[in-house]
């Protein structure tokens, strides 16, 4: 069984920023202190994108639900590799809305969610049974599903055009993983593989539960039917790409908001290109920059892991591995840990400047 090592480096990375924190504060930092620290710099955050953070806690669920399956199976390594990736870099996408709508549940929910990862951690002194694991799970994703409704308004959350929206940035979102996962018919990134059947299950079951899609219900439902074997059978790439473009295709058409897809799905189109990544990615940095001057450290994380985990990784295949590896160094490890222990700004303005420069050869490769 194939075992992602650039995963299992992210999950000592979320130990190491951890770690950084307590350093400058002098203490030993526990998840509570760790919450507690983004209560007390989360400034009021405006224009939350509803649709984003209800994919990010769909995505959680999915790692807690793989990582049950993976310890059911005896494979605690991928199961505590599941439990760590949202502390890793789903969390600092969330905990702005999430404190801004209710502290007290921002500072449980990450507890908990560092409780679960113990459980099943190399370090753990005692070997968490399946069946407590799996209560301790569900404890979770009961958590997680109140996290959604916290913060995501009553009248927007279930609506029709607000649940096609989520299910489509989920399937591109594990179009991408999927992709990392299987070359050729074969599994070689088993984490990446198994992040891309969770959220592509937990996109199918918002469409069940979505009873209010009925145009061509039947096609999608059938399209989703077709992904689920595909994914099994180790499908291509390729494959997999088409039936998800095609889910999302008949969905659109069942948005009452039809009339403005053309300009959606264009815009959508510019934003998926490397240069429209690259793009964005500069103007994350600008914005991180601007956060972490006016010490708002916790702003300043979220936007940097936006620039790597929604944008970076969709450029690394087409810029080629040296400068994948350069840029994934630079944001993902470098900029991140620098911002989590209170880096001098000097610091932050270079490395941001080293990644622009990676994004400029990036550029250049993209030309040519």
């Amino acid at each position: 069984m194939f075992i992602n090592t650039r995963h299992e480096n992210k999950a000592v990375i979320a130990v190491v920023i951890v770690a950084a924190i307590s350093l400058v504060i002098g203490n030993t930092i526990s998840p509570s202190s760790f919450a507690q620290i983004n209560q007390t710099n989360t400034t009021q955050s405006n224009g939350t994108d509803y649709v984003k953070f209800h994919s990010n806690i769909e995505q959680i669920i999915g790692h807690i639900e793989k990582a049950v399956y993976n310890k059911n199976i005896n494979n605690n390594t991928l199961a505590y590799l599941h439990t760590s990736h949202p502390i890793e870099e789903v969390v600092s996408l969330i905990t702005i809305p999430l404190n801004n709508a209710d502290p007290k549940l921002n500072g449980t929910y990450i507890n908990e969610l560092y409780a679960l990862s113990n459980s099943v951690s190399p370090t753990a002194p005692n070997n968490i049974t399946n069946e407590e694991f799996g209560k301790q799970a569900q404890s979770s994703v009961d958590s997680s599903n109140k996290v959604i409704s916290t913060v995501v308004p009553a009248k927007t959350l279930n609506t029709t055009d607000h649940n096609i929206a989520v299910i489509q940035d989920l399937l591109t979102t594990s179009e991408e993983e999927y992709g990392e996962g299987v070359q050729d018919g074969k599994i070689t990134m088993i984490l990446e593989y198994q992040d891309g059947s969770s959220f592509m299950d937990r996109a199918h079951k918002i469409f069940n539960d979505t009873k209010s899609i009925t145009k061509e219900r039947e096609t999608i439902s059938a399209l989703f039917n077709n992904l689920t074997t595909s994914v099994q059978q180790q499908k291509n790439s390729s494959e997999i790409e088409h039936t998800i473009d095609e889910i999302n295709h008949e969905l659109s058409e069942s948005s009452s908001t039809t009339a403005a897809n053309a300009t959606i799905t264009a815009a959508a189109a510019n934003e998926k290109s490397p240069q429209g990544y690259i793009s964005n990615i500069r103007s994350l940095l600008d914005q991180a920059m601007a956060s972490y001057s006016a010490n708002d450290a916790t702003k300043a994380e979220e936007l940097a892991t936006t620039a790597y985990l929604d944008n970076f990784e969709h450029i690394e295949d087409p810029i080629g591995k040296d400068l994948s590896d350069q840029g994934e160094s630079l944001l993902r490890e470098q900029l991140r840990t620098q911002i989590s222990s209170n880096a001098p700004v000097e610091e932050i303005k270079q490395t941001i400047s080293d990644i622009n420069m990676v994004l400029d050869k990036a550029e250049n490769l993209l030309k040519s």
